[in-house]
């Protein structure tokens, strides 16, 4: 037996292209009775059924299969706007017997109630293929493939929250084998903040290839943002240009966290991080400034979104920047995608199966 979601999607089509079938199909359904009659009969609630309830009513065969819908066939009558649809159940419910009226009530109401279950769980269920769908195509927006950047091994991972999420990051392929690296968390969760994280990346996008200052761009980029985006929502945001020949990655930090650069001095790690910039994305016009950093052979960059630091466990204790940067230290002989994988399983092992709260995501730069 098909869900009823689904028997009601296909009897609701084949009652038009189909009736004999879509009567014989029903009372097939009809008459094993139980549950998934009652599911099926629940779905039929919106406008749209009008020519499945017309065909439901007149399929009845006398009045005992009547007096087994009559409350459904009380409030569909109710509902009805289709004329024909109306008459047809008007026509099933005559000679009905009907017990007390408050009897007749009772059902009404049930029927009524049952009908508007019926339509809230198909309105769930069509909530849930859209965020399924969202989810998809949201999946699409991160990086399908690495641009070539010699000299730096890098990977990124984006674990969403929930079906859809505000967590951005991204990979530029630039004019002159430069390589723009972003991540970005935008203010909320769900659909809202995917569609403004999307709105963020076409931005960026748009502009990185023509614009070659870094500050510039966020500039320009934050003035788009301010323009489209709710005045309640903002966006922070990391990004920065590597360029292989001079081992520079140039950077603008619009109020993101501060990603951290490790760099080994002869076993004894010095921790830098990459602050200069300028506030969220989204909120005012604003200027913005750039910073530079010069890889160095070994240099480890971590870039990460709240959601990685704030590892929360079930005691409601945080893992923390600190947490993470100790465990980073341990990923010096590793390539940069198995040092995102320790990192993400260390954030995960502190939240010992607590829910996740929020996005997660992570971005891992190794210079050769």
């Amino acid at each position: 037996m098909q869900p009823p979601e689904l028997f009601h999607e296909r009897l609701r089509r084949l009652a038009v292209e189909d009736p004999r079938e879509a009567r014989k199909a029903f009372l097939s359904l009809f008459d094993s009775g139980g549950s998934p009659l009652q599911q099926f009969l629940g779905h039929v609630s919106s406008p749209a059924d009008g020519r499945l309830r017309h065909l439901i009513a007149s399929a009845l065969r006398n009045n005992r299969d009547k007096e087994r819908l009559a409350p459904y066939l009380i409030a569909w009558h109710e509902i009805e706007t289709d004329e024909f649809a109306k008459r047809v159940i008007a026509a099933a419910l005559d000679g009905i017997k009907t017990e007390s009226a408050a009897e007749t009530a009772l059902a009404q109401e049930v029927a009524r109630l049952t009908t508007a279950i019926g339509r809230e769980t198909a309105q769930r269920e069509r909530l849930n293929r859209e965020l399924e769908i969202a989810r998809e195509v949201q999946e699409h927006l991160f990086p399908q493939r690495l641009p070539p950047a010699p000299g730096l091994d890098y990977c990124g991972q984006c674990w969403p929250a929930r079906e859809v999420g505000g967590d951005y990051y991204d990979f530029l392929e630039l004019p002159d084998d430069r390589l723009g690296i972003a991540i970005g968390d935008v203010s909320g969760k769900g659909m809202g903040a995917a569609l403004m994280m999307a709105g963020l990346e076409a931005s960026l996008r748009a502009l990185a290839s023509v614009v070659r200052d870094p500050a510039d761009l966020i500039g320009r980029v934050n003035g788009l943002v301010c323009q489209a985006s709710a005045a309640n929502r903002y966006a922070t945001l990391f990004y920065s240009e590597y360029d292989p020949v001079t081992r520079c990655l140039t950077y603008v930090n619009a109020g993101h966290n501060a990603p951290v650069v490790l760099r080994n001095r002869g076993g004894v790690y010095e921790v830098l991080r990459l602050e200069t910039g300028g506030p969220v994305i989204g909120l005012l016009p604003q200027r913005y400034q750039r910073g530079v950093l010069f890889h160095r052979p070994g240099d480890l960059v971590v870039l990460f979104t709240d959601g990685v630091s704030e590892s929360m466990n079930v005691r409601c204790e945080e893992w923390g920047e600190e947490s993470l940067i100790e465990l980073a230290k341990t990923c010096q002989d590793l390539s940069a995608p198995n040092a995102m994988r320790r990192i993400l399983d260390g954030a995960q092992a502190f939240a010992e199966g607590a829910p996740q709260h929020d996005d997660m995501t992570l971005v891992v730069l190794r210079a050769a």
